[in-house]
């Protein structure tokens, strides 16, 4: 079944409705799933009622195309590991985080540093990943020790560690080549990142109420209006929102827009980043970035950082990414420890002496059974 986000004709509408009806039937009445089509399976398995539901009354003009959740306010509101005083949040500054679902910029490198980095990322934009064969600005971390160091740098993990917990990982990184004239990205949030497929979530947290994942951006060359920083729409992360099959704006090649109220875009902000500084956000709060209208590249990189209690692609050889087009391979792909340990052994890793020195990450230990 081809769930891809588009808007279809009536014809075509009426019997995705048939066969969704039936799959929820399917999960309802407890019937064996492993008989099922693996697109079939996935959606028994992953789709909750109200993503059911929610596509079923709409007659396929309205999604989640991500697992809903709905994030509580905590009552107490105190950092979730001991750092140095230097990286102390602030008990205003975690509320801000709280409230918004996002802060920063922080301080990390030097713009001397992310100069000379941003040669070596340059080098690296059309050249195939060794981790999965393709040209990809996916999970470079693997190959470049530099970027690897950089994603372990106590400015980041250090603060990271107070929202998520003193154990992290790191589940994805990437790199954003956003070139001179490269269009605006729509509004968009995640939770567990089943907007990869729109079958299959890529985490899987014990509570989904909860922060389970943050994305740290990290800018290489300075970000502002004109080259397209990233925008928020703060206190957008209370929960996931739906989306309009169709619409004028498309997520790369999905064709479909978030539902949000005008007086949340009305509060849109943007926020200017200097080389070598960052943002840590969670993806449940939606945001974008603008045009690139300068005749430059806008250099950037980010990290997914998770608790280590969150498993990761479990049981899965591969996973798909319908907007990107491509299909990855995890033979070689892991989760790493940017902080602590990982104390519940629930994902493959890589180990550090295979990302901290030159070459390809080739060694990759299983989780625990």
């Amino acid at each position: 079944m081809n769930m891809k986000p588009k808007l279809r004709p009536l014809w075509q509408r009426l019997p995705i409705m048939g066969g969704l009806a039936g799959l929820c039937a399917w999960k309802a009445l407890g019937l064996p799933r492993n008989i099922l089509p693996r697109d079939l399976k996935s959606i028994v398995n992953n789709w909750d009622y109200e993503m059911f539901s929610m596509i079923l009354k709409s007659r396929v003009l309205r999604a989640f195309i991500d697992q809903p959740c709905y994030f509580e306010q905590p009552k107490v509101i105190e950092p979730k590991a001991e750092v140095a005083p230097e990286y102390r949040l602030s008990h205003d500054q975690l509320k801000s985080f709280y409230t918004n679902g996002f802060i920063g910029p922080f301080d990390a490198f030097s713009p001397q540093q992310m100069q000379n980095f941003r040669n070596e990322l340059l080098a690296v934009e059309d050249t195939k990943s060794e981790t999965y064969g393709f040209v990809t600005p996916r999970d470079r971390h693997f190959e470049m020790p530099r970027l690897w160091n950089y994603m372990k740098h106590p400015a980041i993990t250090e603060r990271v560690a107070q929202l998520l917990g003193p154990d992290l990982l790191t589940w994805r990184s990437q790199i954003f080549y956003k070139g001179p004239g490269s269009p605006s990205i729509q509004w968009h949030q995640a939770s567990t990142f089943m907007v990869e497929d729109y079958q299959d979530p890529a985490i899987f947290p014990p509570d989904l109420s909860d922060i389970y994942q943050l994305t740290v951006w990290v800018a290489v060359d300075e970000t502002h209006h004109d080259n397209g920083c990233l925008r928020f729409l703060p206190g957008t992360h209370n929960a996931i929102r739906p989306i309009t099959f169709g619409g004028e704006e498309g997520f790369y090649e999905a064709d479909f827009a978030l539902e949000y109220t005008k007086e949340e875009e009305a509060r849109a902000v943007e926020v200017p980043v200097k080389p070598g500084q960052f943002i840590i956000f969670t993806e449940r709060c939606i945001h974008g970035s603008g045009p690139n209208t300068t005749d430059r590249h806008r250099l950037a990189f980010n990290m997914r950082v998770i608790p280590s209690s969150v498993p990761v692609y479990t049981d899965k050889k591969y996973y798909r990414s319908v907007y990107n087009g491509g299909k990855y391979h995890l033979d070689k792909w892991g989760v790493a420890v940017l902080r602590g340990e990982d104390r519940y052994k629930l994902s493959r890793t890589i180990p550090d002496y295979e990302l901290e020195r030159d070459g390809v990450a080739t060694e990759v230990l299983r989780p625990a059974a």
